[in-house]
């Protein structure tokens, strides 16, 4: 449903653009597509930012392994020594193992946070980067328009064919 509206959105935006292009005179109309996901996928830049990514992730994981691998060893202990162990002792192991369970659940969701975080900021910055690349080559190849292909977006629009101080004078 979404799509469909951006689609109508960006169709309905072309035509007006179109409409619009007379007030340009001489100048032709240059348009160009790009799709973000496979510079995503391609990108070495954003391979980069991928493999930065990955190394911070692997420095917030050790926490939560250390206190899983604790869990496990306090785990098996009572498990092969839990009934010969004194009546204090094997409590103290299961309040421990309890207490650990609880610790690495909260470990894993903070942990889940964190990831999602850093991979917003990847996104952030990745798109950024295309967005800034994306202008400099339609004003250096003198596009007017730009679309991204996934989303019927528009990437880029060059000045000259914004309509929205005319749309908001008609408007008032």
């Amino acid at each position: 449903m979404r799509r469909l509206f951006v689609m109508i959105i960006s169709v309905s935006f072309l035509i007006t653009l179109c409409i619009g292009i007379r007030d340009i005179s001489a100048q032709a109309l240059k348009i160009g597509i790009f799709d973000v996901q496979k510079v995503m996928r391609e990108s070495k830049t954003v391979e980069g930012y991928r493999q930065d990514l990955m190394k911070q992730i692997e420095g917030k994981r050790k926490p939560l392994k250390d206190r899983e691998e604790s869990a496990r060893a306090t785990e098996e202990k009572l498990r092969k020594e839990g009934e010969k162990l004194p009546l204090n002792e094997r409590r103290a192991l299961e309040e421990k193992f309890a207490n650990d369970a609880k610790d690495i659940k909260r470990l894993r969701e903070d942990f889940e946070i964190e990831v999602r975080k850093l991979d917003t900021q990847l996104a952030r910055k990745a798109l950024t980067m295309i967005s800034d690349v994306v202008k400099n080559i339609a004003e250096k190849e003198g596009y007017t328009v730009i679309f991204e292909r996934n989303a019927a977006g528009v990437a880029y629009v060059k000045d000259t064919v914004d309509i929205t101080d005319k749309v908001i004078k008609q408007v008032k």
